[in-house]
């Protein structure tokens, strides 16, 4: 019984802590939002003082194609870092640890299929059948 209430109790504190850390990063993900609509709109005036320099020693067409010509330069090189999948050896290592710790969990699992019939049984001959017959049905269904 105490392992259910510890684990009871483990499972409450991670609630809590996921409410009280989930407003903290819903207030940080709107500030961000409201930093990237500025930047968005900082662009857009980059974009118009450009186009207003060259249009004196250019022309209006000129200018708005050598903005235009700049912001597809921009786009393509962002696009060529961006098409680079990401490698986060924290979550590689994290994903290697829950599948060693699953294999494991079913090592342990079987173990105990095996030894159980010997613990259970009044005679050793008997056990041992029963563990060697689970032991055949236990690997014949990790192999499946």
């Amino acid at each position: 019984m105490r392992l259910l209430s510890l684990a009871r109790a483990a499972w409450q504190a991670e609630g809590l802590y996921l409410r009280r850390s989930g407003r903290g990063y819903a207030i940080q993900a709107g500030l961000a939002a409201a930093a990237a609509i500025f930047a968005v709109l900082m662009l857009v005036m980059l974009h118009i003082a450009a186009f207003a320099a060259l249009v004196p020693g250019m022309g209006p067409v000129w200018s708005a194609l050598i903005v235009a010509s700049a912001d597809l330069v921009l786009a393509a090189i962002l696009a060529l870092v961006a098409r680079k999948p990401p490698r986060d050896v924290v979550a590689e290592e994290a994903l290697a640890l829950r599948q060693a710790a699953l294999r494991q969990m079913g090592d342990t699992a079987t173990q105990a299929m095996i030894l159980a019939p010997l613990l259970r049984s009044q005679t050793l001959k008997k056990g041992a059948i029963g563990a060697a017959l689970t032991a055949a049905v236990v690997g014949f269904m990790n192999r499946r």
